[in-house]
């Protein structure tokens, strides 16, 4: 049986492979493998962190939504608000994740480094006034309608928050996502690429998909 919730303190572990699984997609690494420079356990432990961390930010658990079969926690994604003071709230709760964990000046500036060429390559602000990100499945619980049930979940609450455009970024080459949104009502709007995104996670670049609530 499946069920649809809010995300739960007990979920943090779960959430955590989520983000840094969504952040891949079809990729060998993602954004959260550059911004942390970590293996696999020190991600996750990272983004653990991150899922509780004040200030509660578009990566704490509350963001999320969560589908359940037969009491595990399968997949989720979050759905928020964007905007300046929702980059200014997640970068607030990373600063306080990397004190946690004892980040020297040294290990801040690796970070930006490594990140850089991604961060240069994020697609202009369109007006979207909801957003959905960190989208994936547990392996064993793919193809069961459970994303597209999470997406009709995060659109009706963006609806509810009075939101009307949401938008969603997926890498170029990630076909089966792209589809996957396609077929909640989203379509390209744009991309955004550059030799040096392709160069740091082997994806031209960003696209964008939107739709209206």
């Amino acid at each position: 049986m499946n069920n649809l919730r809010r995300g739960i303190p007990s979920d943090t572990e779960f959430l955590a492979w989520v983000m840094l699984t969504a952040s891949r997609a079809h990729l060998q690494r993602g954004p959260w493998d550059l911004i942390i420079g970590a293996d696999d356990a020190g991600c996750l432990e990272y983004l653990k962190r991150l899922a509780v961390a004040e200030p509660r930010s578009m990566c704490h658990y509350e963001s999320f939504f969560v589908a359940e079969v037969d009491g595990r926690a399968a997949a989720a994604l979050c759905g928020f608000r964007p905007g300046e003071e929702a980059w200014v709230t997640v970068g607030k709760a990373m600063a306080q994740v990397q004190h946690d964990l004892g980040w020297t000046e040294q290990d801040l500036a690796a970070s930006q480094q490594r990140m850089a060429p991604v961060g240069s390559c994020f697609p202009p602000d369109a007006g979207a006034d909801w957003c959905i990100d960190f989208v994936a499945t547990r392996p064993e619980y793919r193809r069961r309608g459970l994303v597209d049930a999470l997406l009709h979940e995060a659109v009706r609450s963006g609806v509810e928050r009075g939101a009307t455009l949401a938008q969603i970024l997926i890498f170029v080459g990630n076909d089966a996502a792209q589809s996957a949104y396609e077929k909640a009502g989203f379509a390209v709007h744009d991309e955004c690429c550059s030799p040096e995104f392709a160069s740091a996670l082997g994806s031209p670049g960003f696209r964008r998909l939107m739709r209206r609530l």
